[in-house]
């Protein structure tokens, strides 16, 4: 972890939080002019999006952004370029869904794959790439496929999941100039920038340390309801992951209090359960995440000597 922290260290902080003001680095000029007219005619009630990684978490935060602001469209993301698994292909072939395949480095295989699915199923008549350059960017000027391209000012091809609050203040201009959405959201993202500016302050970082100390050496579960679920924890489990190494996973409050949970009786090595509760969660949840901590969150009960349960809690 320490490496890659010494690497990212100017972009850590500050710099990070203002990149979701730098929502313009894109450049627009290879989308199709048709394509473009008919996106902006509203034509389209579907996107679906395929992305792998940071692609996908993007992705993600996009889906559950339409659906808080109700945003009239229908967002469907696939993780997979196997899509029969996840949409009928006549979804696909319908004029009214677009599909956006978002790539950043533009070199992984999978979404070139689903590139030559989309190819062969639609032609390029309803597709748009979203990436830097690299392989996708090649095939989509071979057969003159829509591509918008990311002109990032801090580029970073090997951890771009630092760049996501970046991506989604991108997706949010481009929707806007698209006519897919009644704003930019510009006075928003200023207000998020400057709430985080303030909340992570030395008070802020001392309380992370400590949860730290706790999860040291832990296997780590991440635990919310589906609002969360959707918006944050696929990003943190990954930052867990790749840049910390500290084998994390997600899931859903409820799922895992049925499907997961008798795995955390009296466990050989150590765990982690950290629940994340909305201050607007019905009661119900909350009563949920209470249970949870009288099961595993006192050290007096001897099978919890290996379980360390943390509640953080969201308003």
């Amino acid at each position: 972890m320490q490496p890659r922290l010494e690497r990212l260290q100017p972009m850590l902080g500050n710099p990070l939080f203002e990149s979701i003001l730098w929502g313009h680095e894109y450049d627009l000029s290879r989308l199709n002019t048709d394509l473009r007219q008919r996106i902006e005619s509203g034509q389209f009630k579907r996107l679906v999006f395929y992305g792998m990684g940071c692609s996908s978490v993007v992705s993600d935060i996009v889906k559950g952004f339409f659906l808080n602001e109700k945003i009239p469209l229908h967002v469907q993301v696939i993780n997979d370029y196997d899509l029969d698994w996840f949409v009928d292909r006549n979804v696909m072939k319908d004029p009214t869904t677009l599909a956006i395949i978002v790539c950043y480095s533009g070199w992984s295989v999978e979404p070139c794959l689903f590139f030559e699915t989309m190819r062969e199923m639609t032609g390029k008549k309803n597709l748009i790439v979203l990436s830097g350059g690299g392989k996708i960017a090649h095939l989509c000027e071979e057969h003159n496929t829509s591509i918008i391209l990311y002109k990032l000012r801090h580029a970073d091809r090997e951890y771009p999941l630092y760049h996501v609050q970046q991506f989604f203040s991108i997706f949010l201009d481009l929707f806007h100039k698209l006519k897919l959405t009644p704003s930019s959201y510009h006075k928003e993202l200023q207000d998020s920038v400057n709430f985080l500016k303030t909340e992570f302050n030395e008070a802020t970082l001392k309380k992370a340390q400590a949860i730290a100390e706790r999860l040291k050496n832990s296997r780590i579960a991440l635990l919310s309801t589906a609002d969360w679920y959707v918006t944050l924890l696929k990003q943190t489990t990954m930052f867990f992951n790749e840049i910390a190494m500290v084998p994390t996973h997600r899931n859903l409050l409820h799922e895992f209090s049925h499907t997961e949970v008798a795995a955390y009786s009296n466990p050989s090595e150590k765990q982690a359960i950290i629940t994340f509760l909305d201050s607007n969660a019905d009661q119900y949840t909350k009563d949920k995440v209470k249970t949870l901590e009288g099961l595993f969150g006192s050290k007096d009960i001897p099978q919890n000597k290996n379980i360390e349960f943390i509640n953080i809690d969201l308003n």
